[in-house]
């Protein structure tokens, strides 16, 4: 593999369908998993595409709840703001999901939680000990962002499983984010990009330049990329 992942890329019309089949890739992986093990380990994402994953699954998640017993919600990245705040990643699920749901929620805690960022980071990293993702969902940033690892960004990696990110160069600039690492520990890493906005990133991923996060990311066991056609450059 020369150190570069090996990717499936799955290409689609435009953002709904691309979201639509991933959920539902995303719950046939779930149920699948579950019906020979007791938990399933699964970090949603932000963004436009994920952000519409994440309610096409809870939506799901609300008409048959006890199927999805043993499901446990991460977050692969969230933006250290107050629990209300719309801008959190975990916000629309908490909000949509049914209160009696079995589903085991794991969020980041929020700015008022009385805690600082730092604080909030390490709690998570507690919380992850010994967890590896079975599938770890993310979005692609118009620079090659993938959680809130940005360009230029990787090389600050401790070695921590978690990262307090105090300085994202997009709002807000204070984060919890996975680290490279913990991404990279997961089975399956699905990568989504839809947009114009991503053609550059997306151009980037395929010619496996190295220089932003998106093409360092890969699972151990697979890793793929969604895109719709207008995130692909048209030769």
């Amino acid at each position: 593999m020369n150190g570069l992942p090996t990717r499936l890329v799955k290409t689609f019309a435009n953002i709904d369908e691309l979201t639509n089949t991933v959920s539902d890739l995303v719950n046939i992986k779930i149920l699948k998993r579950l019906d020979t093990q007791r938990s399933f380990h699964l970090a949603l994402t932000g963004g436009e595409a994920g952000g519409l994953v994440a309610l096409k699954l809870v939506s799901r998640w609300n008409v048959e709840p006890d199927r999805f017993l043993g499901l446990h919600l991460w977050w692969g990245d969230e933006r250290f703001l107050p629990s209300a705040s719309k801008d959190r990643n975990a916000t629309s699920v908490l909000e949509e999901l049914k209160g009696n749901s079995p589903i085991h929620l794991h969020p980041v805690l929020a700015s008022d939680s009385n805690v600082t960022l730092s604080v909030a980071a390490r709690r998570y990293a507690t919380d992850l000990a010994g967890i590896d993702m079975d599938l770890t969902l993310l979005g692609v940033g118009p620079d090659g962002h993938v959680a809130s690892i940005f360009p230029n960004h990787v090389a600050d990696e401790t070695g921590d499983d978690v990262l307090a990110v105090i300085d994202a160069p997009k709002f807000p600039p204070l984060r919890v984010s996975f680290s490279m690492r913990k991404i990279n520990a997961s089975e399956s890493v699905w990568l989504m990009a839809s947009g114009a906005s991503k053609r550059g990133a997306v151009a980037q991923i395929l010619g496996n330049d190295l220089s932003i996060p998106a093409t360092l990311v890969h699972g151990q066991v697979e890793t793929l990329l969604f895109v719709d056609s207008d995130s692909m450059v048209n030769e």
